[in-house]
């Protein structure tokens, strides 16, 4: 298989791509079509392609596009899947499920959020409980979406408030989530969205007869370039803590162990889908996590996604500008180049073998 194959360059083509391959190899697809449109008008979808016994014992899940301009990446990965007979056999005991644009909108439009400027992995909590606040950010809130890209007066707000409080908690105050201010960085909402109401009614429909399941959600942009950076929600007491970290090692980290915490991990946030299947599917046993793979540094990577907040905060989404910050997202987002996808894949397949031995315990 050639890696550097596998990644598409549009929406369009990495659904279609998606399809076909699980056609071809047998799977049975199921797709939600979302209520808004492409850029060019075309259909969007979160498409479920589900294969192996109804009665299996035991799942694989594999997320892409959680966050759009990610979906390039956990797309290649799913379409290497199922082109990949090795991983297809080392699984055809077990129920796979491939859930294809968890967020269609932002994958299409190239926009981390969903159409309502909402990030998943702040949405999944139980609404019917307290939810957290950040009144850091709250503080932060009109430095970091200002009424003027690029204002000398709010980058001196958020310099300063790092000189004074540290790059950790910073990063904190930034990535931890918030639902206070709608058209702000980071916003879960208060209410589901379109895609996690159709993630779950997908995901328990597809796995109604499974008592273990691992679920893998893909991303990019955190960690150094090509690297991945993997990481769960359980504390060191769980026993699923000590199953990732013999079959992982070192690379696999917990956001419940706060000693671990730095500038690539500065926050447990409230509301990652990875976080969220003990409620999601709770008469089973889930083994959950997030790989990240590395891009840029994350001054590059947040700066870009401070200013595509900005352009649908105030910009002119079609304009030159918006051209430009557009392109940059997609630069940091999904690094284009041979030896960043190669690395990918390589690692790709290692975390898909290291999860069929998670599935073995």
């Amino acid at each position: 298989m050639e890696p550097i194959a596998l990644f598409s360059a549009s929406y369009m083509e990495a659904r279609k791509r998606f399809i076909e391959a699980a056609e071809a190899t047998g799977f049975s697809i199921y797709s939600e079509v979302h209520p808004v449109a492409g850029p060019a008008g075309e259909e969007l979808a979160m498409d479920f392609a589900v294969c192996g016994p109804e009665d299996a014992e035991k799942a694989l899940v594999v997320i892409s596009g959680t966050h759009g301009p990610e979906g390039y990446t956990g797309s290649a990965c799913q379409l290497g899947f199922l082109e990949s007979t090795h991983l297809r056999e080392m699984f055809s005991s077990h129920r796979v499920v491939l859930v294809h644009a968890h967020n269609p909108y932002g994958f299409a439009w190239m926009r981390r959020t969903t159409e309502g400027n909402v990030d998943l992995n702040r949405n999944y909590v139980d609404f019917d409980k307290p939810l957290r606040s950040n009144p850091e950010y709250d503080r932060l809130h009109h430095a970091f979406v200002p009424t003027q890209l690029d204002d000398p007066s709010a980058e001196k707000v958020l310099t300063d408030y790092q000189a004074e409080h540290g790059p950790i908690a910073y990063m904190a105050a930034m990535l931890g989530g918030q639902r206070t201010h709608a058209d702000g960085l980071f916003y879960g909402d208060t209410q589901s969205t379109w895609s996690q109401d159709t993630m779950i009614a997908g995901l328990r429909r597809s796995l109604a007869n499974q008592k273990t399941v691992v679920l893998i959600d893909v991303h990019t942009g955190l960690g150094p370039y090509g690297v991945p950076y993997l990481v769960h929600g359980y504390a060191k007491e769980d026993p699923r803590y000590s199953v990732m970290e013999s079959v992982f090692g070192e690379t696999m980290r917990s956001t419940a162990v706060k000693e671990e915490f730095d500038e690539d991990l500065p926050v447990d946030p409230e509301g990652p889908i990875v976080l969220a299947m003990d409620w999601v599917l709770p008469d089973k046993l889930t083994y959950a996590y997030v790989i990240e793979y590395g891009t840029y540094p994350p001054a590059e990577v947040l700066g870009a996604h401070r200013k595509d907040n900005w352009l649908h905060a105030h910009g002119d989404l079609y304009s030159e500008q918006g051209k430009a910050i557009k392109a940059e997202l997609r630069r940091v987002m999904y690094p284009e180049f041979d030896d960043w996808k190669t690395m990918i894949w390589n690692e790709a397949v290692d975390a898909l073998e290291k999860s069929a031995k998670v599935l073995s315990y």
